[in-house]
């Protein structure tokens, strides 16, 4: 008791400056939460929702083309020459070439002349592996065999 008769006589004659040490201790401030986190902070993130896996991607026939025509042929890949969504191409006679496929494993090949215009054309399913250009040079045909 008398120590703190003391400290209060001695506190009424302090300074300003020394009065600090006779101020009661304040409980530790809480942490500002308005100020944005510390940049070594990882913010807090939300999982994103699983994700449905994609199907399994079906594994295509290869289909190759053979020019049996004596010539070198214009072809085309695709639903309509011309269309600018299909690829044209060139195969030398005798030549055996890869045909793109749609992703639904169906192909369109026409013969066409130099200048991209359509003379004859197949459709091809996913179940078909040949395509073939006759040796009149005027027909083409599929099938699952040569």
């Amino acid at each position: 008791m008398r120590s703190q008769a003391l400290l209060a006589f001695a506190c009424s004659i302090a300074t300003p400056a020394a009065l600090l040490a006779c101020a009661p201790a304040l409980p530790p401030a809480a942490p500002d939460t308005s100020a944005s986190p510390p940049s070594s902070a990882s913010p807090t993130s939300v999982a994103p929702p699983p994700q449905e896996a994609a199907p399994p991607a079906v594994e295509q026939r290869p289909l190759d083309l053979t020019n049996e025509c004596t010539r070198e042929m214009h072809v085309y890949y695709g639903e309509q020459p011309g269309d600018g969504k299909g690829q044209a191409a060139t195969v030398a006679s005798g030549a055996v070439v890869s045909v793109p496929r749609n992703p639904d494993g169906t192909a369109v090949v026409w013969v066409t002349d130099d200048k991209g215009g359509a003379l004859a054309s197949v459709h091809v399913t996913r179940r078909m592996r040949h395509v073939r250009i006759a040796p009149s040079c005027m027909g083409i045909e599929a099938g699952s065999t040569r």
